[in-house]
């Protein structure tokens, strides 16, 4: 805080050095020299207007200096209802981090708009549709950057498909600084809590958002994986940490697409113990661990075929360290037909895709 209390001041400074010592002059002015009454009054008047001046200048100059915690809020397939009730339990969770969605409005011109996105209708089975919100999702961002000046943390609050959390994690990569929050009413004081937070372990840990790319060594603490890899061409892979387990669908689309003559397998990565992950858990490690297995088994692969029941927070972490340089393509579980579709080719998600 010092530190940008120092910037700030020097800035002021820097641009404002001749008001300042004109504001000097006036109060020296006021204090030792005599003079006509009506002379203070406009002395007195002056320096006033400069004072203030200078003061909103200071103030401008710590604002732009200070971290802006910024929520995005991500609401697919609900009504209008729910996406305000989204917006607000966010903007209870963002007074932690003392956000004040008027004050950037103000100084940065930060609308509501440009922090929510909402669709009505869910997601089809087709994957442009997927690619375009991602895509929406990402230029979203690199607005907001271009009008926030200073280091910039996203809240990431989502309720939609998980297939989609790691779209949109893939398409961020680690460019951009975040915390993931976690829907989980009854677990404290707000419905959100941040389930993995970057801007926090950077205070700690210098490798900040990078380290999601650093591979787990020796015994996993959280994950193992079931089945024995034969090396063939595509890889099919569920990862299984919530409720539903998605282990014999996969099988049954392997088992498919081998009568079909394709050259595929199957393996699984599953929770050590069954159970939810908690407030107390390192989710950045247990995503790690993730990671580390998935970019072991994808490997000379033509391409691999990811099936996750995870908690949206993992969902977003798995896509931030897969990114988009491998052939991954990403299935989403509609339960009205009991069926994976294939929603997302990770390879589709450059940053600089349209």
């Amino acid at each position: 805080m010092r530190k940008i209390w120092r910037e700030a001041i020097k800035d002021v400074w820097n641009r404002y050095w001749e008001l300042i010592l004109v504001l000097i002059g006036l109060i020296t002015t006021l204090s030792t020299a005599p003079s006509p009454t009506w002379v203070q009054i406009l002395n007195s008047l002056l320096a006033i207007a400069l004072a203030v001046r200078l003061y909103r200048e200071f103030g401008q100059a710590l604002r732009i200096r200070k971290v802006k915690h910024i929520p995005i809020v991500v609401v697919i397939g609900k009504g209008d209802d729910v996406a305000a009730s989204c917006w607000q339990d966010a903007m209870n969770a963002m007074e932690r981090w003392d956000f004040d969605s008027e004050r950037y409005r103000r100084d940065f011109d930060v609308e509501k708009e440009d922090l929510l996105i909402h669709l009505d209708e869910p997601l089809p089975p087709k994957p442009d549709e997927w690619l375009k919100v991602v895509s929406k999702f990402r230029k979203r961002l690199e607005r907001l950057n271009r009008r926030l000046p200073g280091r910039r943390v996203y809240h990431l609050f989502i309720n939609g498909p998980i297939a989609l959390g790691v779209g949109l994690g893939a398409g961020m990569g680690t460019m951009f600084e975040v915390v993931i929050h976690h829907w989980a009413p009854g677990s404290g004081e707000m419905p959100y809590y941040p389930a993995i937070d970057f801007y926090s372990l950077s205070e700690r840990n210098r490798r900040g958002m990078h380290i999601i790319e650093d591979p787990v060594s020796g015994e996993f603490k959280y994950i193992r994986t079931e089945g024995e890899s034969k090396g063939a061409k595509e890889l099919y892979t569920s990862i299984w940490m919530a409720r539903d387990d998605p282990r014999p669908a996969v099988e049954e689309l392997v088992t498919q697409k081998i009568r079909e003559g394709e050259s595929a397998e199957s393996l699984h990565i599953v929770q050590l113990e069954q159970r939810s992950l908690t407030p107390e858990d390192d989710w950045i490690l247990c995503a790690r661990e993730i990671l580390t297995c998935l970019h072991d088994l994808t490997a000379g692969r033509e391409r691999s075929h990811l099936f996750l029941s995870v908690p949206m927070p993992l969902a977003v972490a798995i896509g931030l360290g897969l990114e988009h340089f491998k052939p991954i393509t990403v299935y989403s579980w509609w339960p009205q037909e009991k069926k994976f579709y294939p929603v997302l080719d990770l390879d589709r998600l450059g940053r600089t895709a349209v």
